[in-house]
C-alpha cells in the first residue's frame, strides 16, 4: 500500500489499525460486546464518510475561490502551531468518539 499512497495516507491507515486493533480488544470485556464493536464500526465509517465529503466540499470552494488555501486560519509563521494544535484536538475528538462508544456498549 505504501507504493501507491502517499506517505500522508498510509500514516493515518497504520494509526487507524492500530486504534482499531486497541479497541477490538476491549470489546469482550463490554456488557454487550456486539454493540461495543458495532458503536466502533459506526464511528469509524462516520469519521471516514465525513471525511470524504469534506474533501469534496473543499475542492469546490478552492475552484471557487481560485485560491489554494482558501480556509487557512492562521499564516505561514503559526503553521507549526496550527499542525500540533489541529493534531491535539483530533486526538481529543478520538478519545471523545471512543469514550462515547464504550458508554453506549456498556
Amino acid at each position: 500500500m505504501g507504493i501507491y499512497l502517499p506517505m500522508s495516507a498510509t500514516l493515518m491507515v497504520l494509526i487507524g489499525a492500530v486504534t482499531g486493533w486497541l479497541y477490538e480488544r476491549h470489546a469482550p470485556r463490554a456488557a454487550d460486546p456486539e454493540r461495543y464493536k458495532r458503536m466502533g464500526v459506526l464511528a469509524a465509517s462516520g469519521l471516514i464518510v465525513g471525511e470524504s465529503l469534506f474533501g469534496v466540499l473543499l475542492a469546490g470552494i478552492v475552484v471557487a475561490a481560485g485560491n489554494a488555501t482558501p480556509l487557512a486560519v492562521v499564516g505561514d509563521e503559526f503553521r507549526p502551531y496550527a499542525l500540533w494544535g489541529g493534531t491535539f484536538l483530533f486526538a481529543l475528538l478520538a478519545y471523545w468518539l471512543y469514550r462515547r462508544s464504550a458508554r453506549a456498549g456498556a
